[in-house]
């Protein structure tokens, strides 16, 4: 290897250690959001709210917290791949490609690439409101905004085309997540009545909606976290030795 090829490696190395020292940084916020927020119950929202009526003059109702229970619409929407009916989904169409290249080398011989590419077709996303339902009652939540994480995979389909040429299209993937009725649902955020009804709700602050766990999304963010935490200083290491190195092997 010369030395370009050392400055390049460690250049790719020290970018992956900026990246993933980012990456550590948002797993760790994250975990201590999931951690750090009481769980309260339907119930527990609403003694609260009544409670803060009664004292305050004006001024909006935000309690910040988490609702562990199953998910409850009172309308359903029913996916346009599947069909399936949830109270959120995500549609996802992409297209692959074949495209062929001519690309000219250093002695001017021309040489001829050939790759696959996907574009995205399209990407929708819906929901409604729907009410995370405990045994004490049930809390709204305006899902829209939310981070949501673990829906279903419910349609997963590939439809190839048969085309001709250099350049065409060999098919479309289709791909459709669903968050059914019933399911159980952890959602971390702020409850409050700025939208005027009482309900969970995009505020600025971080807001999940999750198929997935209190204790499974801790778990997976702990093992993020131990990764990147290793990967990091590593990382940083090896590349700043393969740079120390692109300056010694053209010396020697």
């Amino acid at each position: 290897m010369d030395g370009m090829g050392f400055f390049v490696g460690g250049g790719v190395c020290i970018l992956i250690a900026v990246i993933g020292f980012f990456i550590l940084g948002a797993a760790r916020r994250k975990q201590a959001d999931i951690i750090g927020t009481e769980t309260y119950t339907a119930s527990e929202i609403a003694d609260v709210y009544k409670t803060s009526k009664e004292e305050m003059l004006d001024g909006a109702f935000r309690i910040r917290c988490e609702l562990k229970g199953t998910a409850a619409g009172d309308e359903l929407l029913a996916a346009p791949l599947s069909g399936k009916r949830g109270v959120w989904y995500r549609s996802l169409v992409e297209r692959q490609r074949q495209v062929t290249e001519f690309i000219t080398d250093s002695q001017g011989r021309r040489q001829k690439r050939v790759s696959q590419v996907w574009d995205t077709v399209s990407d929708e996303t819906n929901a409604v409101d729907f009410f995370v339902a405990d045994d004490s009652g049930r809390t709204r939540v305006v899902v829209k905004g939310a981070e949501v994480i673990g829906a279903h995979l419910v349609h997963d389909r590939f439809e190839p085309e048969a085309g001709f040429g250099d350049n065409r299209v060999l098919g479309y993937r289709k791909r459709e997540w669903l968050v059914p009725d019933g399911v159980n649902v952890y959602a971390l955020g702020t409850v409050s009545d700025e939208g005027g009804a009482l309900a969970m709700r995009k505020t600025g602050d971080r807001f999940i909606v999750s198929l997935k766990s209190e204790q499974e999304l801790v778990r997976e963010l702990t093992g993020r976290v131990k990764a990147w935490r290793v990967l990091v200083p590593l990382l940083g290491v090896v590349g700043v030795l393969l740079a120390a190195a692109g300056f010694i092997v053209p010396v020697l």
